[in-house]
């Protein structure tokens, strides 16, 4: 009798710890999505403020001008990110969040892996790649696996983890 009820206790004890670190990795995971967004939206403002450059110049007829400008506003998307993350190992929205993305072998990033991740799949198919990823997030870790801790497809595909700053 005393062991039943010791077991049924420790159940107990499990159940709170498995809820109360579910609700800290979808706090993570939440995070991990509000960082892309973050980012996103820095990137279409930087984009925005060359293109309307841009479209003043070509009203005017000087094409040329109109072209450079836009010329310059990839550039910057590509430094926002490309260049930041290898030099700083995050992006904006990683810093503000408090996250980090690694490779799984501990190795550092690649310039072909954070130009694939944050410029092609995050600002190439940003809005495509935030609801996307929302989904698969709901469908797969919420609704059949309940585990937050599986990887994004992207992640699997490039063998990069995001990790959580904010607890060191």
């Amino acid at each position: 009798m005393c062991s039943l009820s010791k077991s049924r206790g420790q159940m107990v004890k499990l159940m709170l710890l498995s809820n109360y670190y579910g609700r800290m990795n979808m706090k993570f995971a939440i995070r991990k999505w509000l960082s892309a967004l973050i980012d996103f939206v820095i990137d279409i403002a930087v984009m925005g403020l060359f293109y309307l450059g841009a479209r003043g110049y070509v009203a005017d007829g000087d094409v040329g001008k109109g072209n450079i400008m836009l010329i310059c506003a990839l550039l910057s998307i590509v430094f926002l990110t490309c260049y930041v993350p290898y030099k700083q190992g995050q992006t904006v929205g990683q810093v503000i969040f408090k996250i980090k993305v690694i490779n799984k072998d501990d190795s550092k990033r690649t310039i072909m892996q954070i130009f694939l991740r944050e410029c092609v799949l995050k600002f190439l198919f940003g809005p495509l790649f935030l609801v996307l990823s929302a989904v698969y997030f709901l469908i797969n870790n919420v609704i059949v696996v309940k585990d937050y801790n599986v990887p994004l497809p992207h992640d699997a595909l490039l063998k990069t983890e995001v990790i959580d700053l904010s607890k060191k």
